[in-house]
């Protein structure tokens, strides 16, 4: 078990070091839309019956703490997960035109050295280095019964990365080349790290459960619903379908 999250946790981390070579290939949409679609067969068939579970085990877990709504804790989590995110795509989004407005006045070398530095880049490369070290914190720590194999959870998490990674490139280019990339890589380990080392609460990791949750449905339809970012339908189906069967074959 040990051997296997590391090797998911390693391979997440190649992931941010070398997706730029696939990215450069001649059909990465294609690969990022059947990626989306496996990840949306993730979050239906997989993620959302888990939600399920772990809210039943907080309420169990914490019914001497008097919390408000317990049964609805890691339901709200995936909202504020999801609106998180949906906030730091916004603010992404907002600073990518203040960045156009400007480009006439700057000079390609001072804007890239701004980059890398400004608050705008910080937050986005942050938000999702959290997000990456969770998905291989809980990967570890997770709290289901009845674990879905580190092999299959790496496939489906791995092409959302995938995603994850190539967004982040064209958003940032250079600066998320020489920094970002690197950052993402490190929480992957990092989270995987922590996990062996330290074990939060069951509340604490069921209310990570649910922020990733959320993060995963948002930053999937960020990825690949919007037209500009011309996303392939039939790719995305074969994802999805793919991914359902495999599922479906372990069970």
């Amino acid at each position: 078990m040990v051997s296997e999250t590391l090797l998911a946790s390693a391979f997440f981390a190649a992931i941010f070091l070398f997706g730029w070579r696939l990215h450069r290939s001649r059909t990465p949409r294609a690969v990022l839309s059947f990626g989306a679609g496996a990840t949306a067969s993730y979050v239906f068939v997989r993620m959302l019956p888990e939600l399920e579970e772990a809210g039943t085990v907080f309420v169990s877990e914490t019914v001497d703490r008097g919390l408000p709504a317990p049964e609805l804790r890691i339901y709200t989590a995936a909202l504020i997960g999801f609106v998180l995110f949906y906030g730091l795509e916004n603010l992404v989004s907002w600073s990518r035109q203040e960045r156009e407005e400007a480009a006439a006045e700057t000079a390609p070398a001072e804007r890239e050295g701004r980059e890398w530095s400004s608050p705008v880049f910080l937050l986005h490369v942050g938000g999702f280095a959290f997000y990456a070290w969770l998905v291989c914190y809980l990967m570890v720590r997770g709290i289901s019964e009845e674990p879905l194999p580190i092999a299959l959870y790496a496939l489906a998490m791995g092409l959302h990365f995938v995603g994850v990674d190539h967004s982040l490139q064209r958003e940032h280019g250079g600066a998320y080349m020489r920094v970002g990339r690197f950052v993402l890589a490190a929480a992957a380990l990092g989270g995987w790290g922590v996990a062996r080392l330290n074990e939060l609460s069951r509340p604490a990791i069921i209310t990570g459960l649910g922020l990733i949750s959320g993060g995963v449905v948002m930053n999937s339809m960020v990825m690949e619903l919007p037209r500009e970012k011309d996303g392939r339908f039939w790719p995305f189906v074969a994802g999805a379908v793919s991914y359902t069967a495999l599922l479906l074959l372990i069970r």
